[in-house]
């Protein structure tokens, strides 16, 4: 009895000490990627897949092979994919016959795509998309502790001139994208199989063919004024746009609406930021005033700062306000005064004839044709998504903090140079790859006006 009993203690400890991973079941998962139909669908040959397992955030990554192919082992389960393919000048010169003068960056995504037994296959064709001489630099919207730092009130973007040449702010479009910000259990007859709105089915839509790749909708667009050569901005600088251009270290002595006294406390200043010398501000209280509403206490004016011109609004914000969880796209556009004119506007999705009519808010449907640069931000809650807002053309990645709201962590854009004194930030139109995160963020002037 003894010697049976001993064989079954070591075939418990063996069972015991294996490892787990030879208890998961793995399926094999097949690629095909190609380039889009602009190169006529051709393969993408040395496209980099990236994989991240919504489910325990874990990242896998392959490579295609010379007809676009890959393969790889992974655990069933929802995964976040992403694709970029990136050419030198003298290389797409040669595998296209066009000719350019910079390098030609192709990306493509999916989100929450399920990967099991019976789903084995994912086809993606990527695009390309404008790579502009304007990038947002840096955004600080997470924000500082509710109680030690200053809220909400210290948010900025910072905009990178990217180019070897000056280029003038004048007349430069700031927009927060309109979008779904999680994805439901149930996905409703006016949303993409993704979970986005599917701006296709909206009232007054005049391009339905290209609603959802063409265009993305702003729900607040701002405009740096001018009247042409007023703002320049020198080849490797960056310029603030602070939603308050003030000292946010310092205590916050203003009025409530009321007229009574209030002071916002800021019990650890390393927390925040001073934004007192931006050379932007979104100034809300004017625009408030003329349509008759009320504006927020800690919104104040600093006449050294530029007030943005507020051009759009269907946002219920009192003041710049960028979504501290990260559920938000921001880009940056041009055209000119008959050009915007002519940008459309349409309901949501979901509004129907018999609930719209002039008090329905519409979105502003810009163009992608016009986007210099656009950033797709996602929920620092990974169990809690959001779909995509911005088209790939625009952005086919997506970039979160670390530690949520309210951390004092913001994003900023990698560095890819450094020629003579003047630094220049990685675009690939692919956020997972061009940003990182910063504990603090970084405050420096160095464009006034």
């Amino acid at each position: 009895m003894r010697k049976f009993y001993l064989l079954g203690l070591i075939g418990l400890l063996f069972l015991s000490c294996s490892d787990d991973d030879n208890f998961i079941n793995v399926v094999s998962h097949q690629f095909t990627i190609d380039l889009g139909t602009d190169e006529d669908n051709k393969p993408a040959e040395e496209a980099t897949i990236s994989l991240e397992n919504v489910e325990d955030g874990k990242t896998y990554n392959i490579t295609t092979n010379a007809s676009g192919n890959a393969t790889i082992e992974v655990v069933p389960g929802t995964y976040n994919i992403n694709v970029s393919k990136q050419y030198t000048a003298a290389e797409y010169e040669a595998f296209s016959g066009k000719e350019v003068t910079n390098e030609v960056i192709f990306n493509g995504s999916l989100s929450n795509v399920s990967i099991s037994e019976t789903n084995t296959t994912t086809e993606i064709s990527l695009v390309t998309g404008q790579i502009g001489d304007l990038v947002f630099k840096q955004i600080y919207f997470s924000g500082s502790d509710v109680k030690k730092g200053a809220l909400f009130r210290d948010q900025f973007v910072e905009i990178h001139n990217n180019s070897n040449k000056t280029i003038y702010l004048d007349g430069l479009y700031f927009a927060q994208i309109k979008g779904q910000s999680s994805i439901s259990s149930t996905v409703r007859d006016y949303n993409l199989p993704n979970g986005q709105y599917d701006w296709s089915q909206s009232i007054n839509q005049q391009d339905p063919d290209n609603a959802n790749t063409a265009y993305v909708y702003a729900e607040e667009v701002l405009q740096i004024p001018g009247s042409g050569e007023e703002y320049p901005l020198a080849s490797g600088q960056s310029v603030i746009i602070a939603a308050t251009a003030v000292n946010h270290k310092a205590p916050l002595n203003t009025v409530d609406s009321d007229g009574e006294p209030v002071t916002y406390e800021v019990e650890d200043p390393s927390l925040t930021v001073d934004l007192s010398q931006a050379p932007f501000e979104a100034f809300y209280q004017d625009y408030f005033a003329s349509t008759g509403g009320n504006g927020i206490d800690s919104d104040i004016d600093n006449p050294n700062s530029i007030n943005l011109n507020i051009i759009f609004k269907t946002f219920k914000g009192d003041d710049l306000i960028l979504d501290t969880n990260g559920r938000e796209a921001l880009v940056i556009f041009r055209a000119n005064q008959e050009a915007y004119q002519q940008i459309n506007s349409v309901p949501l999705p979901s509004i129907n004839d018999d609930r719209f009519d002039e008090e329905t808010s519409t979105y502003m449907q810009v163009p992608v044709e016009y986007v210099l640069d656009g950033v797709e931000i996602q929920n620092t809650d990974p169990a809690k998504p959001k779909p995509p807002r911005l088209p790939n053309s625009v952005d086919a990645g997506e970039i979160a903090t670390i530690s949520g709201k309210f951390s004092s962590e913001s994003i900023i854009r990698k560095v890819k140079s450094d020629k003579d004194g003047k630094i220049f930030y990685q675009d690939t139109n692919n956020s997972s790859n061009d940003f990182e995160v910063l504990d603090r963020p970084i405050v420096e002037i160095t464009t006034t006006f």
